[in-house]
């Protein structure tokens, strides 16, 4: 439901039965959200359940803004369908509990944070110490978070073991040594 230009092969695909459905179905969370009224709506599933392509799928919902939540009606049960629009793509449940995760630790990072100043400002105010494990913690969430919000890991499609290194291979020699067993004197 998003043109983008990288989705030029995409818009000249056929749609299937459950493509048609699926995007009603988004039609229609449009519609409980106020977007479309009762006359758009129908008029757009009926055009929706005549569409060929993809991309006749889209200039249906061009004016449309991408679903923020997934639709209420029935969650889809498996992974974020990958003939939708990257932007109308639910975020996967993995990146969901890495971000509730860093925000835990955030909560977590901030109570002991001031739990430590607390103690430094009871103890005499001098050298400010809270600052080093202060450091340590930011360091260690900066880190989650750039696995929360950095580049997806690569990763193959095959699923087939990496091809072993051509060319000779080397290897270490075993040596055994063989120790005298003890004989009583």
């Amino acid at each position: 439901m998003d043109r983008n230009p990288g989705d030029q092969p995409r818009a000249s695909l056929r749609a299937a039965d459950a493509d048609r459905e699926r995007f009603v179905e988004t039609l229609r969370q449009h519609h409980v959200d106020g977007r479309l009224t009762a006359d758009e709506l129908a008029e757009r599933t009926e055009r929706a359940y005549a569409a060929r392509t993809f991309g006749d799928l889209d200039a249906l919902a061009a004016d449309l803004p991408p679903l923020s939540t997934p639709a209420r009606a029935a969650p889809y049960p498996g992974p974020a369908p990958a003939d939708l629009p990257p932007r109308m793509r639910p975020p996967g449940p993995r990146q969901a509990a890495a971000k509730a995760a860093l925000l835990r630790t955030l909560v977590w990072f901030g109570t002991i944070s001031l739990m430590l100043i607390a103690v430094w400002a009871l103890t005499g105010r001098e050298y400010f110490w809270p600052v080093w494990p202060i450091l340590g913690l930011s360091i260690a969430i900066i880190w989650q978070a750039f696995a929360v919000w950095g580049p997806a890991p690569t990763t193959t499609t095959t699923g087939a073991a990496p091809e072993p290194p051509s060319g000779p291979v080397r290897t270490m020699p075993v040596t055994r040594r063989v120790l005298p067993l003890a004989t009583p004197p």
